[in-house]
């Protein structure tokens, strides 16, 4: 009887002290160093409002990080003094850069976790385990250079890098900015999809900005300036009309500019042509 009443007790306290809890993470492969998003979704299934974090309160999200041996990284908690109430059978989602904390520089396969306190009980609910893979590509191009007066570390010897990433079911354009010295790693983004129709058209300008046209998708090119600090300056895009294809060209001061095509805004809304017996076509190109 004892045994009994113990059993019951606990589940009316796991009845008032459950949460579901999901992790999903944008794909399964990542460049070394880039950033790696993560959004945990969260439903509320106490029967009551649930409070999470607030100021005076423990950390309420955190991530656990293991390698394929199982060997755990650094815990990293990302909640701070904020305050969140989900109502009865709520749901809420957050996006944290996980890799802001701790980032797993080596190659290889690693698995991610999202875990969630409810204070009152004192209580840890996990999301899925959630597998990924760090790879690495060689460089597709380098170039050094000095960070120009006016930026951070102003002087110092950098490096453009620029790889070609092949995932499973697409090919990407990274950035990578390199301490030219020591060789560390300082920053790893993507810049977009690429296709390799046509070589990317690559340079330095006269302030040592880095400016790259690629080819995204069919007829639509991609125009990135990357400054001297390594920070994305500007995304610009163009479409080829007929045979007329973007080109990057230089003037006599040492500056760059498109020429050919026509500007392109994916932001803008999408012009609909009607189709005959059948619906509207949007012309905004698809992950863009």
């Amino acid at each position: 009887m004892r045994l009994l009443l113990c059993l019951l007790t606990f589940s009316v306290i796991s009845a008032h002290a459950q949460f579901d809890v999901t992790m999903k993470l944008p794909r399964p492969n990542f460049m070394a160093l880039e950033a790696i998003d993560a959004t945990v979704t969260i439903t509320n299934r106490t029967g009551a409002e649930a409070v999470l974090g607030g100021p005076g309160r423990a950390e309420w999200l955190s991530f656990e990080m293991t390698t394929s041996e199982g060997q755990q990284l650094t815990t990293m908690d990302v909640s701070g003094a904020e305050l969140v109430q989900i109502p009865p059978g709520g749901t809420i989602a957050r996006k944290v850069t996980v890799t802001d904390a701790y980032a797993p520089s080596e190659v290889g396969n690693y698995a991610i976790t999202a875990r969630v306190l409810h204070a009152p009980s004192g209580d840890y609910y996990a999301s899925n385990r959630t597998r990924f893979s760090i790879v690495d590509a060689k460089p597709l191009w380098e170039q050094s250079y000095g960070v120009p007066a006016g930026f951070k570390d102003a002087g110092k010897p950098r490096k453009y890098s620029l790889s070609v990433f092949r995932d499973v079911d697409s090919t990407s354009l990274y950035f990578r900015l390199i301490d030219d010295k020591s060789s560390d790693r300082l920053r790893t983004f993507r810049l977009g999809p690429l296709s390799m129709v046509h070589d990317p058209q690559i340079a330095i300008d006269a302030t040592n900005q880095l400016q790259v046209l690629f080819m995204a998708q069919p007829q639509l090119f991609a125009h990135a300036i990357v400054a001297p600090d390594g920070v994305l300056k500007k995304m610009a895009y163009y479409r080829q009309k007929g045979s007329d294809r973007p080109m990057m060209v230089q003037s006599v001061k040492g500056t760059f500019e498109i020429a050919g095509g026509e500007y392109f805004d994916p932001s803008a809304p999408a012009a609909i042509k009607p189709k005959v017996g059948g619906k509207g076509v949007s012309e905004k190109p698809p992950g863009l």
